[in-house]
């Protein structure tokens, strides 16, 4: 699955022998909560590639000058995207203001720029717009080198800034799926939670008391081990042969 969780899992059937996972937090997800056999779930991600990863212990003294929101496309699934900006944006904007930054405002592939951007001009004010500028495209490396945090209300970038060691912060209060990927997020430590828009501006308090963990990694991305993927075809051959 491309995504961090597939939580179709609660209700689909898996017809192969073997479920392979990115990681430990994807393998808890299915055995535990989706209910997917323990037996058949192995973790077995691609190789990393090697520039998703920082080369130095994640810490705060490197001035790092974005402050990165990863945006959803919130109304295709019934979300009131205007409100959801009017609690996230302003405080950013501030703590961009306060601490000599930019706020990065990143849209999901199904988003409309233009629309965006009106809804920006709405809510935030001309002082707070000066320190904002919304990308679109791809998530470039060149914009995670430079991500303080990201804040999102659930996306799989969250898994991304973790496996970089870029802290993500969580939304709680505006998730509105019935997967529980945020509890599952916050519980292998790939976001810190938070429960509403008054502690976005405590961000700086909550990194000095919650550095991201370079084991983290390992809970969201282990490799397969070499010759696994031949291993598992090669028995499948036999048995399919046999069944013949």
């Amino acid at each position: 699955h491309h995504g961090a969780l597939d939580g179709r899992y609660v209700f689909k059937r898996s017809y192969g022998d073997v479920i392979w996972t990115k990681g430990k937090m994807e393998k808890d997800y299915l055995v535990g909560k989706c209910g997917v056999p323990r037996e058949i779930v192995e973790i077995g991600a691609p190789a990393l590639p090697t520039n998703w990863t920082r080369p130095e212990q994640p810490d705060h003294k490197t001035f790092r000058p974005y402050l990165l929101f990863i945006s959803e496309a919130y109304d295709m699934s019934g979300g009131r995207t205007e409100e959801f900006y009017r609690d996230i944006l302003p405080p950013l904007a501030d703590l961009a203001l306060a601490t000599g930054r930019e706020l990065i405002v990143k849209l999901h592939p199904g988003e409309s720029r233009r629309e965006r951007t009106g809804m920006v001009a709405r809510v935030l004010s001309p002082q707070q717009k000066g320190v904002m500028r919304i990308v679109s495209g791809p998530l470039t490396e060149e914009v995670l080198a430079k991500a303080w945090f990201g804040i999102t209300i659930l996306s799989t970038v969250a898994m991304e800034c973790a496996i970089r060691g870029i802290p993500c912060f969580l939304c709680k209060w505006l998730e509105s799926w019935p997967y529980l990927y945020v509890e599952q997020f916050i519980r292998f430590g790939v976001g810190i939670g938070l429960d509403h828009p008054g502690e976005i501006e405590r961000i700086p308090e909550f990194l000095q008391a919650n550095p991201v963990s370079v084991d983290v990694r390992e809970n969201c991305w282990s490799p397969a081990a070499h010759g696994r993927l031949r291993e598992i075809l090669t028995t499948s051959r036999k048995a399919h042969t046999a069944v013949r």
